[in-house]
């Protein structure tokens, strides 16, 4: 498994913590000294190589649903809080740098200041500026002050239940005590506070001037392609507006989805009322339609009748050959007469 990559030793991950010449010397004593099929039982931690790529696409994920450059700065406190542990992001760091999407940076300034830059795209990273190490700066300056109100949030809280409570023993001394104590720590809160709108003020300078920057280069490479594709201003317009065409209809079809009620906000009352209307509908209907078919039965009757009376009629009926006969060809129309006026 070694072999295929699917293990790998800590030892074979360049630390890019240390120097490039310790670096350097680490990689060539590594290579003389391997041997060939290198004992993985006897090592006292090995790395699962899909487990930590699939662990580095977290933490991309996770910096790029609050960063939306193509890369990111943070300080090594917050990286080793992504990555769960000390250990872990030691390991994480040192395979992102192997993978040319993580720097690491340190500024020394009263103290050491770590920090990493991290690729948010598949794309290695170019370098790194002076304008990375102040950023750096800028972020734990940030952290560090945010950290501080943080504390005297907590001893404001403090001050305050102590001289609440102490009003309420009866001791004003003590009470007149903690609400100096009060002051004097809101007043520092203040100051803090001040300060660290100014820093920040400082750093979304910066990141927007960033920004502007990389608008400026996307804008001149948009002009050198207009420029080798031949394409005229006419074009470019006429695009922009299918463009904007294309996004207004959109929105227009967003929003009478959205005014379109669905079927949730329906509720069981108004269901139960249209099916009673449409009840009330159908027996209207089925009480018209009864008088027709009762005077459609009553005429197919009197049919059925007349017909029953004219065979009967006919199977009284007696031819004779006697010419004497004649009252009973006149009974006979006389039996027709009848029931000629039955069918009347």
């Amino acid at each position: 498994m070694y072999n295929e990559g699917d293990i790998t030793r800590p030892g074979d991950l360049v630390d890019p913590t240390t120097g490039r010449f310790s670096q350097l010397v680490r990689k060539v004593t590594s290579l003389i000294s391997r041997p060939a099929t290198p004992d993985i039982a006897a090592e006292e931690s090995v790395i699962l190589t899909a487990m930590l790529k699939d662990k580095a696409a977290e933490v991309v994920k996770h910096l790029s649903e609050s960063h939306w450059n193509s890369s990111c700065i943070i300080t090594m406190k917050k990286f080793r809080e992504i990555s769960g542990g000390t250990d872990e992001a030691s390991v994480m760091l040192r395979y992102l740098s192997g993978c040319r999407t993580a720097h690491y940076l340190s500024v020394l300034k009263n103290e050491l200041v770590e920090g990493v830059k991290i690729s948010l795209s598949a794309a290695a990273l170019s370098g790194i500026s002076n304008l990375d190490y102040d950023v750096l700066y800028l972020i734990w300056t940030i952290e560090k002050l945010q950290q501080q109100l943080d504390v005297i949030d907590r001893r404001c809280e403090l001050s305050r239940k102590s001289a609440v409570a102490s009003l309420h023993s009866g001791n004003k001394k003590l009470a007149l005590r903690y609400a100096r104590e009060l002051k004097l720590v809101t007043q520092s809160r203040e100051k803090c506070l001040s300060l660290l709108n100014r820093v920040e003020e400082v750093f979304g300078v910066i990141v927007d001037a960033e920004s502007a920057k990389k608008v400026s280069e996307a804008m001149q490479i948009g002009a050198r392609a207009i420029k080798e594709n031949k394409i005229s201003v006419e074009d470019v317009d006429l695009c922009l507006r299918d463009l904007q065409e294309s996004i207004d209809s959109q929105k227009e079809v967003e929003k009478a989805l959205e005014q379109s009620p669905s079927f949730t906000d329906i509720e069981d009352e108004d269901i139960e009322k249209e099916l009673e209307e449409l009840e009330l509908t159908l027996g209207k209907e089925t009480q018209v339609a009864t008088p027709e078919k009762a005077i459609i039965s009553a005429e197919e009757t009197a049919t059925v009748e007349a017909s029953e009376c004219l065979s009967d009629a006919l199977s009284n009926l007696k031819l004779s050959d006697n010419p004497i006969g004649k009252p009973r060809i006149t009974q006979v129309v006389s039996d027709r007469d009848k029931t000629a006026n039955l069918v009347m």
